[in-house]
Order: structure tokens, then sequence, then C-alpha cells
């Protein structure tokens, strides 16, 4: 195997590969005093949950509900609405039909008997759903509205859509069963929002920072690609975008190669799409977007690499201007900490550890996000 990266040079010492350079600033923004109240009243209740598993020695026992609990403390930093988005008041309307179809013999099941779960399987997998506990198998992070399949696996809608080649069907990623989207059942609730996100808008801290990064760029006429991990935040991101006439094109997970490709043909092309909201988790490699000089990451994903490989597809052959990348981290929250667990998780690459050492060394950083 051959690999060239982008410091490699020739026999001379020339580089192989001139780009323009690639400037990363860290934005710091500050809550408002609302946001504040809002973000460390979740954080008291979040801590004496982590503390409790701390005493009674259990914390990687309970390590899928660490992660919800951070998943809560991280999306309250880009906005407090995405808190909101779970529909916690209804009584997971859909676990009835869940188990009634699993229950009475796996009706949906084309693969035959053996991909048929079973009663216990079924059980565990509703009461798993009643805790709210449990990570995504392909991202590795708790859920974002979270499907179940006939084959009941749970997995992110995004993730589960993104890894099929079809729209409309494909194969679990689990069991390799096949399945239609029709198939798909949503847990725990099909609403987005508890609230009327337009009529109650208000604008985060977060969302106003981006929104003064974009108007400064706005008479120049330069593209920008702003990156999330939630496409419920890429939701909440549209309305600021409308109302202050930013065009926009989305890309996610939820589209299939044809639209992406419709999606990046039209950015590139269109000089009146400035814009481009772009999922953390729509994958592809390929993805060639040299058309935008400007990357905004508005949350800090647990794997750097992911971060760096997203905002590579801008700084790549075929790129001419200077790329700009702006990562946004709000002060005095579990962003800030998680910048220290990131740099943490570097150092610790290069080293071999004991599996000991990888499971001390994971209790450390939760307490550091939780101090």
């Amino acid at each position: 195997m051959l690999r060239r990266t982008k410091n490699c040079t020739d026999k001379e010492g020339r580089p192989i590969l001139n780009l323009p350079p690639a400037n990363i600033e860290v934005k710091y923004c500050v809550l408002s005093e609302a946001e504040k109240d809002f973000y460390e009243a979740l954080f008291r209740r979040s801590k004496v949950k982590f503390d409790q598993f701390v005493e009674q020695g259990r914390v990687l026992h309970n390590y899928a509900s660490i992660l919800e609990l951070l998943l809560r403390l991280r999306q309250c930093c880009d906005h407090p609405f995405l808190i909101m988005s779970r529909g916690d008041t209804k009584e997971y309307a859909d676990l009835n039909k869940l188990a009634k179809r699993f229950l009475r013999g796996g009706n949906g099941a084309v693969n035959g008997d053996s991909c048929i779960p079973s009663r216990a399987y079924i059980k565990q997998v509703v009461q798993e759903l009643q805790k709210d506990e449990g990570e995504c198998p392909i991202c590795l992070e708790a859920f974002e509205d979270a499907v179940l399949t006939p084959c009941a696996h749970r997995l992110c809608r995004e993730c589960l859509l993104s890894s099929w080649r079809s729209a409309t069907a494909g194969l679990c990623p689990v069991c390799r069963m096949s399945m239609s989207k029709q198939d798909l059942i949503t847990a725990p609730t099909d609403n987005r929002f508890q609230i009327d996100v337009e009529k109650n808008w208000v604008e985060s801290s977060k969302i106003s920072a981006l929104l003064q990064e974009l108007e400064a760029l706005r008479s120049s006429g330069a593209k920008s690609i702003v990156f999330s991990q939630w496409t419920a935040f890429l939701d909440l991101l549209q309305i600021p975008l409308s109302r202050n006439n930013f065009s926009f094109a989305r890309l996610d997970g939820t589209l299939n190669l044809q639209q992406r490709e419709k999606v990046i043909k039209e950015f590139s092309e269109d000089k009146g799409i400035l814009v481009l909201l772009m999922s953390l988790k729509a994958g592809g490699v390929g993805i060639n977007l040299t058309a935008a000089s400007n990357a905004f990451v508005m949350d800090p994903w647990w794997n750097p690499a992911v971060e760096e490989q997203a905002v590579m597809r801008i700084h790549r052959i075929g790129q001419t201007k200077t790329v700009s990348i702006r990562r946004f981290i709000v002060k005095g929250t579990v962003e800030e900490r998680m910048e220290a667990v990131q740099a943490r998780k570097q150092r610790m690459i290069s080293g071999a550890l004991t599996d000991q050492e990888v499971r001390t060394a994971r209790i450390e950083e939760l307490k550091m996000l939780f101090s």
C-alpha cells in the first residue's frame, strides 16, 4: 500500500502537492444569562446522576446512559431547543406498536424465520427504549432521531439511511436483513420538537456568532459550509438563514447518491447559493467541496479525525483559495472540556495501552467532562 499525504515531498524535498494555506481558528462563544441558567440546571441534574454511577463503581456499566447525559449537554450548547426535541412528555407512543409487531411473530421479516427476533430480545429492546439507553452501532453516539428496524435493531435515522444505496430500501447494517423505509418505526416519538420553533424562535449565542461570520462574508460572495452532527440543529439553522436572506442548500445522510450529487453540483455552480448545511454523518470520502473556502464546525465531535475528514473536503486538490476553518466552542461548558479530552485522545493514539489502561483512561475522561 502506498500512502501519500499533503506533507509528502519528492526526492528533491519539494512538496508533491501545492495547496493554498488552511487557517484553523477556534471561536469561543459566551452563553446569554438565560442560556446559562438553562445549561447549569441541566448540568447539575446530569452531574448528580454521573456521581451516583461513580459512587457505585459502575461508570462503564452505565456508559450508554452517560453518553446520553453528555449528548444533552452538548446539544444545549448549540441551542436549548434541541433539548426539547425528544418528546419526553409523551409515553413513547410507538412502543406498543413495536412490541405487538414483533411479539406476534415478526411480521415484516423477509429473509426467513432466522431473522425473526425472539420474545426475550424484543422485551430487552423495549426496556432499553423505556430507559432511553444504548448507542448507535454506526456512529457510536447516543441516538438522534432513532428508528427501529423490522429485525429490532435501533439506529440513528440518518446513520441507517446513509448506509443504503437506495433512498427507499436497504439492508440492516447489523444483521443484513432486507427492509424498506416504510418498515421503520420511529422511537420514541415522531415529533421533531415539542414546540413551534418558527413561532417561538430565539437565536442562541452560537447561532448569533455564526450569522455574524456569514454576514461578513456575504458581500465577497465566498461560499461557506456549516457542519453539525445533528440534523435537528440543521433544521433550526434553516430558520435564521431564511430570515436573513441567505440562500442555502442542505446535504445530509438521508439523501441518496443521486440527490447528493445534485446538491453538490448546485452548490458548486450556482453563485446565488452561499451556504451549504452539511451533516458530519453524511459520509462520502470522495465528496469534493472546493467551491467553498470557508468551513464552520458548529459542535465538536468525540473523534477529532471525523472533523478533520469533513473540513478536508474543502482543502484538497482543486482548491485555489485560502481556506478558513472556524470551530465554535462555548466557554465554561462541556464543549471546552471536550477539547482537552480530544487532545488527550490524540496523545493516546501513538501509545500502546493495555485493556485496563484504556478502561482507566475512559473513566478519567468522563470525570473531566463532569468536573
